[in-house]
């Protein structure tokens, strides 16, 4: 009878909550920002919904030119699937249809979108069941920039059914799941009926949260709040009661809440020190939700140390730019969150760079980076950030690449160094640091680098024997990653290439080796590396001898792998060979997972990419042929 009785209590308080809210004034939020919030910026411009899916026009900031035709051209009216030719001095004027929520997006497939027909042919049903398993926790840049522009294109979905689920709905929560906050703005804008569905609401409101956008969430929250409103409507209705300084009226709505048995501690503990009744303090918050960041802020609470131990991309980008959090927790949460894509390395590069050190720190910087911690490593950019000798600079580029290729970090440790080491011009006298050059540069993307420094290390490769060996070892990465100068590897180089894999093999392995052991070499060993590579050739057409194929028949003929369903495996295949596009790419990024293409099995990477190979997207292939041959230091 106590929940009934406290259910009955709750619903003339929202009720009478909801007057009260009429004055409810943004003057009210910024005094209680006057506090110590931050502004809120300005409000946003009112949008109309689209009138048309047609390809958006390129912004430009110069002005459009005037184009001046001799006569008319013909005009066109679009109608059942076709385009007839209209007399141009005749007005004609169609029915405008509705737009599909579902079909709305921001990318063209002229602004990195797959086109408005990549779902022609597939089922409504197939994306409904696929599209919100969609990974999202991967620190594969390559999966998020997919999955990005899968999510934002502009695409004519199949029409609903009586049990439809709502795409838009997926696409944004996914979106917001992978932290990024600019497309998940961008998408609702672009919702005609965001005002009228609670989930793309909520979502609004998270990203308003997330971004200490208070003024624009509380407003969204009133208007919302109804007497059979949900938790989470009810604690964000309290909470904006508190920010406007109404705390009598958010101590009943907490109360109420407790009547009910919801039991939140830190919700409860900030609401008493919004309105100054004690000096709480945050004892652990391990699964941060966007409310809880925006209490904290209004609260200027600090962030427990647990709070670093999240997965989210959301929350590891929020806690990285969140005032409220001690330093090192702040970078260590920059750091996976740029490594998963969620925020932009020139954050992480101001976070290493505003590291506070002593002179003796930094002149120790080298030394003192051998930890390999997050602070560390700030201190080894901070160094390499003022140096100004060239041979200084390489060697301090060089350990910074070598720590991150031993620790999995490489391909980040390339984008957070990029601009000091565009500072670095290609000569022989740097011939030493040309093998680490090449690798950094085209794990960065710039394939114009890696050019320059190949050219410095095939100079040194006619007379250097060391120089040419390095320059051997550099052909699969280059050949994987499309480089101009790249050429097919031939039997006698991938031989040249074995052998020097087998050479590598660490000493335990090769002593079992010698006493006969039969053991099974793992992905990353010498083997491991050679399927990969292997498949990976094969998958973009290259043929690979079969006398390269036999030395990996040794060992136990069957394996222990991760690999998609059944069902994911066969429609990959499917969907490849029948050149549908958004399908073809949901199912490879399914098929790889969380762990990415560095956690993939060679088998399943070659289906992956010779699928996205053969529907057009070689660019897309090459970046996860190239992220998984990175990571096991092919």
């Amino acid at each position: 009878m106590t929940d009934s009785r406290a259910s009955r209590r709750f619903i003339p308080f929202f009720g009478a909550a909801a007057v009260a809210l009429a004055g409810f004034q943004p003057a009210a939020i910024q005094h209680a920002w006057a506090q110590g919030s931050p502004p809120p910026v300005s409000a946003p411009q009112p949008l109309a919904p689209p009138t048309a899916l047609s390809p958006q026009q390129q912004r430009s900031s110069s002005p459009a030119p005037v184009i001046v035709t001799p006569a008319p051209e013909p005009s066109f009216s679009i109608g059942q699937g076709q385009m007839t030719p209209q007399d141009p001095t005749r007005v004609q004027v169609d029915q405008l249809q509705g737009i599909d929520p579902d079909s709305v997006g921001t990318l063209t497939a002229q602004q990195g979108g797959f086109g408005i027909d990549m779902w022609s042919s597939t089922g409504r049903r197939t994306i409904e069941i696929l599209l919100p398993e969609l990974p999202v926790k991967t620190s594969s840049l390559a999966m998020r920039s997919i999955s990005r522009r899968l999510l934002l294109s502009i695409a004519t979905v199949p029409p609903r059914g009586d049990d439809s689920i709502s795409l838009l709905g997926a696409r944004v929560e996914r979106l917001a799941a992978m932290g990024e906050i600019a497309g998940v703005d961008a998408l609702l804008r672009s919702a005609p009926n965001r005002a009228i569905d609670e989930v793309l609401l909520q979502q609004e409101v998270d990203l308003y949260f997330l971004t200490n956008d208070n003024a624009r969430a509380c407003p969204l929250v009133r208007d919302h709040m109804t007497a059979d409103a949900g938790i989470y409507w009810q604690k964000a209705f309290i909470f904006c009661q508190a920010l406007a300084g109404e705390h009598d009226k958010a101590a009943l709505g907490v109360s109420l809440l407790r009547d009910l048995g919801h039991q939140d501690p830190v919700f409860f503990g900030l609401i008493d020190k919004l309105a100054g009744n004690r000096d709480y303090r945050i004892a652990s918050l391990v699964n941060p939700s966007p409310l809880n960041f925006a209490m904290t802020r209004a609260a200027r609470a600090r962030l427990p140390e647990d709070v670093i131990k999240s997965d989210n991309p959301a929350v590891l980008r929020t806690i990285a730019t969140s005032p409220n959090a001690r330093p090192e927790v702040r970078v260590e949460a920059a750091e996976r969150a740029e490594a998963m894509g969620a925020l932009p390395t020139n954050v992480l590069q101001q976070l290493y760079a505003g590291v506070t050190v002593g002179d003796e720190a930094l002149a120790n910087a080298q030394n003192n980076a051998e930890t390999n911690t997050p602070l560390g490593r700030a201190l080894l950019y901070r160094k390499a950030l003022v140096e100004a000798i060239p041979t200084t600079l390489a060697q301090l580029l060089n350990r910074a690449y070598e720590m991150a290729w031993g620790s999995g970090r490489f391909e980040a440790a390339a984008r957070v160094y990029s601009d000091i080491f565009g500072r670095l011009s290609p000569r022989q006298d740097l011939v030493w640091f040309a093998p680490m050059a090449v690798r950094a540069a085209v794990a960065a993307g710039n394939n114009d680098a890696a050019e320059r420094w190949l050219a410095v290390l095939r100079t040194a490769s006619v007379l250097d024997q060391k120089a040419a060996a390095e320059l051997g070892a550099l052909g699969p990465m280059i050949r994987i990653a499309g480089l101009e100068t790249a050429e097919a590897l031939d039997g006698p180089q991938l031989e040249g290439w074995w052998d020097r894999q087998k050479d590598q093999k660490p000493k335990e392995e090769r002593k079992a080796d010698n006493a006969g052991s039969k053991m099974m070499m793992a992905a990353g060993d010498a083997a491991g590396r050679a399927a990969l590579l292997y498949n990976l050739l094969e998958a973009f057409g290259d043929q690979v001898p079969a006398e390269r194929w036999e030395p990996l028949l040794e060992g136990s003929p069957q394996v222990t792998a991760v690999v998609p369903r059944p069902a994911i495996w066969r429609s990959l295949a499917d969907a490849a060979q029948n050149g549908r596009i958004g399908e073809t790419v949901l199912l490879s990024l399914l098929s790889l997972g969380q762990e990415g293409p560095a956690g993939a099995d060679p088998v399943v990477l070659h289906r992956v990419v010779a699928g996205l190979y053969a529907v057009g997207l070689e660019a897309e292939a090459r970046d996860i042929a190239l992220e998984a041959a990175i990571a096991a230091k092919i």
